[in-house]
């Protein structure tokens, strides 16, 4: 059994929220691609929080939290930590082959949007066990925070599904393909 210490390129494929155009992007091995987002599955069951790091042209650096009620100190290194999310979104309509993406962010328009989205799904999980939540993109709203502006994804649950089997197969090592083109919806929802 080997150690796996080779560089193959492999990466985890993303998706990011653009406060300042209030679109959405995924990554693909030319860059990022705008996608228009309608509606996935969240992996809230299994979201992480914690301390990350953005530094340009860097990969970003992560501290996560222990549990989501247990938060761990801050990173004394003199990098500008601020406290963000990762949660794994699928949708083949969106993604295609590819179906499973992070959604990982220190950006503040998006942690205010996954904070308010998380506190939906408690609300509304109970009867729901061991099901996720299809969240629909409703557009955004401009906020004032502190001296500067953003806007915040209007994230909604819309209803419960089973657990993809997707969610269950994706590992950063099993990442290694370009993105295809996404799949077309025929007429409907994927969901």
């Amino acid at each position: 059994m080997g150690l796996n210490l080779n560089n193959s390129g492999n990466f985890t494929p993303h998706i990011r929220y653009m406060a300042s155009t209030s679109s959405w992007s995924y990554s693909t091995e030319n860059g990022q691609q705008p996608f228009t987002f309608t509606q996935a599955v969240f992996d809230l069951e299994n979201i992480k929080t914690g301390w990350g790091f953005f530094g340009e042209g860097q990969a970003p650096e992560w501290v996560m939290d222990a549990s989501l009620s247990s938060v761990t100190p801050k990173p004394q290194d003199g990098k500008e930590w601020k406290r963000g999310f990762k949660v794994n979104v699928f949708s083949k309509t969106m993604f295609g082959q590819e179906s499973v993406r992070e959604l990982a962010t220190t950006a503040t328009g998006a942690v205010m949007a996954i904070d308010a989205l998380y506190d939906e799904y408690e609300q509304k999980k109970a009867g729901n066990e061991g099901k996720l939540p299809v969240v629909e993109f409703k557009g955004s709203v401009p906020k004032k925070v502190g001296k500067g502006n953003t806007t915040v994804p209007t994230l909604v649950v819309v209803k419960f599904v089973d657990r993809p089997n997707d969610f269950n197969s994706v590992s950063e090592a099993d990442i290694t393909q370009p993105s295809p083109e996404p799949l077309k919806a025929a007429g409907g929802s994927e969901f």
